[in-house]
């Protein structure tokens, strides 16, 4: 494990990326720093020598370009910037830097896609949805009709570049085709999607209809829920939801006291689980797990799991498991994000998970590892404030 804390500063870390074959990893801080780690190829755990890109803003989010693009890091800043930086350059100054119209003062998801170049720059700002082109300085394009409410995550398709899927606090989790300009909402749109509560995060799994495909998307809601819904190359069926885990806490919670002995293995979680993270792909294409933490910041691994086949179309069709695994011994505080693809064919640091959270900790994590001595964390700051992180 690492620490992004300097000089007795020790900020919340609100946000992990990995780049395509899950080498190098950016965590984003509210202290106006995005730090970039190498990992081992072999093992996962961060490498010496890692980049430090300071903003002077805070930072959202942060994520890498493609494998066409693998140094491109682009940033959705707190002062109403988006800005692209070189991951090997020791220089701060952004290669490319965008102001968010209407003068908004947030942004708070930004993606690179657009085309197998990743030329295009998405940004949340407000309720819509904003478009840069990073060849040239220019003016806007925009979504303005799509969501109504804040948009939450805006997320360019892993293997489809010119593919756009974004979130908002409406409940609503749209998909669009960008790769023909003029940009135009409607002319775009291909499918929207309803969680029935705010979104707060979305990515992409693999439902093991399409093989290694990323064909699937899922999104957790601020009520805790979460969903899967088809994102495939078959555009009609885009969009048909496919799994709703209700109230996933609770289903955390059940599985990880299913019986005396996976009470014993994972006791954090009998008395209450906190928030969920996310959902992430097991080794086979189809195989998908749940990630929830508690307030101490631990995180369990819970596997997806199919019911009866008299309750296939229902929420209660598919459940949660016994725990896979539970992370302790590393983060104090909320986990705030994590990077973790177990597939077959992702890289040997891939298939090592790798969280951030508000105790300004970094960690990979291995089986039987959590002995070594922890670096220090300010005590003196407020509990954690996963829904309230400014």
């Amino acid at each position: 494990m690492t620490s992004t804390a300097v000089d007795k500063d020790a900020p919340y870390n609100t946000h992990i990326a990995s780049n395509h074959d899950g080498t190098s990893c950016a965590v984003a801080t509210t202290s106006g720093r995005v730090r970039v780690y190498a990992r081992e190829r072999a093992t996962g755990a961060f490498a010496h020598g890692e980049r430090e890109i300071r903003l002077n803003a805070s930072v959202n989010e942060c994520e890498f370009g493609s494998a066409a693009d693998p140094f491109s890091i682009v940033c959705a800043c707190g002062d109403g910037t988006t800005r692209v930086y070189d991951a090997r350059s020791q220089d701060d100054r952004p290669t490319a830097s965008f102001r968010a119209p209407f003068n908004e003062r947030d942004v708070a998801s930004a993606s690179l896609g657009g085309s197998a170049s990743d030329f295009l720059v998405a940004t949340a700002v407000g309720p819509h949805v904003a478009f840069y082109d990073r060849r040239q300085q220019g003016n806007a394009s925009l979504f303005q009709d799509a969501h109504s409410e804040a948009v939450t995550r805006v997320r360019f398709h892993p293997e489809r570049r010119s593919e756009l899927y974004t979130s908002s606090v409406d409940g609503l989790v749209c998909a669009f085709d960008c790769a023909h300009t003029p940009l135009n909402d409607e002319e775009s749109l291909i499918s929207v999607m309803s969680a029935e509560a705010a979104v707060n995060n979305i990515g992409f799994c693999r439902s093991g209809s399409s093989g290694d495909a990323r064909d699937a998307l899922w999104c957790v809601t601020g009520v805790e829920d979460a969903h899967i819904f088809v994102a495939s190359s078959d555009r009609r069926r885009v969009g048909v939801h496919l799994v709703h885990l209700k109230n996933a806490r609770e289903l955390v919670r059940t599985a990880a006291t299913s019986s005396p002995e996976v009470s014993a293995s994972a006791p954090e979680f009998a008395a209450q689980v906190d928030y969920v993270l996310g959902i992430h792909d097991g080794v086979a294409p189809g195989e998908l797990f749940l990630s929830a933490g508690t307030q101490s910041g631990v995180v369990g691994i819970f596997p997806l799991v199919q019911g009866s086949p008299s309750m296939r179309g229902t929420s209660a069709y598919v459940g949660l498991g016994a725990p896979a695994a539970v992370l302790r011994r590393g983060h104090r505080d909320i986990v705030r994000s994590i990077v973790w693809d177990a597939n077959a064919t992702a890289s040997e640091s891939a298939r090592v998970p790798a969280t951030v959270g508000e105790d300004a900790l970094v960690c990979a994590w291995t089986p039987d590892v959590g002995n070594e001595e922890r670096p220090p964390v300010d005590r003196a700051r407020p509990p954690g404030r996963r829904h309230s992180p400014y």
